[in-house]
């Protein structure tokens, strides 16, 4: 059973109220990505949210990369010696251990790979610290993650590789065959987490 409704105090202010969302999407920023394949497929601005910047803390430069916000800045804050990542083991990996690991994968997507702001880079593998190293070595990039399951087989990876038209990619040595066998055109590969001379 119910209980009857206070009566209305108009001394009493009522709920907080969300500011009013803007008319129209903000116009997009001028775009840091050489590649514009992923910009150009954006939703139609009718379907975005309303984006409100009216916080102080949300007012970002007109450039941003989120590689280095998310580990340079920490790095800066807290000490390159601060713990990262504990595995199960496996030495622990510092903040420094990690951004320089970071900044080796970078360089190999740019220098080695051809890797220009806006290409996608698939990445392949278990969720280990070589993986999150490699996410945050495509941000730094300024590539775009393509992450998929390492359960997922080379017709399921070709079908992805084409729709977001990969043409890097970056796997665990332990899931690089059905990569491999997916057949994609000029897709170039590099391997983490193994033995190799040119692992990464």
């Amino acid at each position: 059973m119910s209980s009857p409704s206070a009566p209305h105090d108009p001394q009493r202010p009522g709920p907080p109220t969300d500011p009013p969302l803007p008319a129209a999407p903000p116009p997009l920023s001028p775009s840091g990505y050489t590649d514009t394949f992923a910009r150009d497929r954006l939703p139609d601005p009718a379907l975005w949210p309303g984006l409100l910047f009216d916080l102080p803390e949300l007012h970002y430069p007109q450039r941003l990369n989120c590689g280095a916000e998310l580990l340079d800045a920490t790095v800066e804050r807290f000490g390159a010696d601060r713990p990262a990542f504990h595995a199960p083991g496996e030495p622990t990996w510092s903040y420094g251990e990690l951004k320089a690991t970071v900044d080796r994968i970078a360089h190999v997507l740019t220098e080695d790979l051809g890797v220009v702001p806006g290409n996608r880079v698939l990445l392949r593998g278990p969720t280990t610290r070589h993986l999150a190293a490699c996410w945050l070595a495509v941000m730094k990039a300024g590539g775009v993650a393509v992450t998929v399951l390492a359960q997922q087989r080379a017709p399921e990876l070709a079908t992805m590789c084409e729709i977001a038209q990969v043409g890097h990619a970056l796997c665990d040595a332990r899931s690089v065959d059905d990569l491999l066998k997916a057949g994609v055109p000029g897709l170039r590969v590099a391997t983490f987490g193994g033995e190799g001379p040119d692992d990464l």
